[in-house]
């Protein structure tokens, strides 16, 4: 009777962690966010520090306010996408408890377990697409930054170097 019930146990235990690794994959993504968020949030701190003296006059106070405005917009949008990651992750360990429960005990709440994986994954989908709009603010930044700073229109497509490969040397 004893090995009936170590294998059931072992059957209960690899059931119920499985979906331990998409916490270990979030966990990944979410060291990747917070990093992000850190350097955001240096940046910020810079800026209020030494922005003035890091600034040409000719730019501005007005360029050193949009990129603190924006890397501030920034900052609550990764704030909210590292949220987002961590309540997926608890949504993934309650459904985690209910299916040890259920089968540990014979709780049948299977609608429980789905309805918190369901929700955990929408969670991090949610936070993955506010996590790709931070690539694109970032990007949109740079392209202003510089505009500002060179005079560089990174946008302009009628530039001849913007025909080029990045970093390619021209054969002028």
């Amino acid at each position: 009777m004893m090995p009936t019930a170590s294998s059931e146990v072992a059957h209960i235990v690899s059931s119920s962690i499985a979906p331990v690794f998409l916490i270990t994959g979030i966990a990944a993504v979410l060291s990747i966010m917070t990093l992000r968020y850190g350097r955001v949030i240096d940046r910020i701190r810079t800026l209020l520090r030494d922005g003035p003296k890091l600034y040409r006059k000719e730019i501005g106070a007005d360029h050193l306010t949009k990129e603190l405005l924006s890397l501030y917009h920034r900052a609550k949008r990764l704030r909210l996408t590292i949220i987002l990651e961590v309540i997926s992750i608890c949504f993934i360990s309650a459904s985690i408890v209910v299916l040890f429960l259920g089968l540990s005990f014979g709780i049948e709440i299977p609608f429980a377990a789905i309805s918190f994986f369901i929700l955990s994954l929408f969670f991090l989908l949610v936070g993955l697409i506010l996590f790709i709009r931070d690539f694109v603010m970032s990007l949109e930044c740079i392209e202003h930054d510089m505009n500002v700073r060179s005079h560089v229109d990174p946008t302009d497509a009628s530039h001849p170097l913007s025909k080029e490969a990045p970093f390619q040397r021209s054969k002028h």
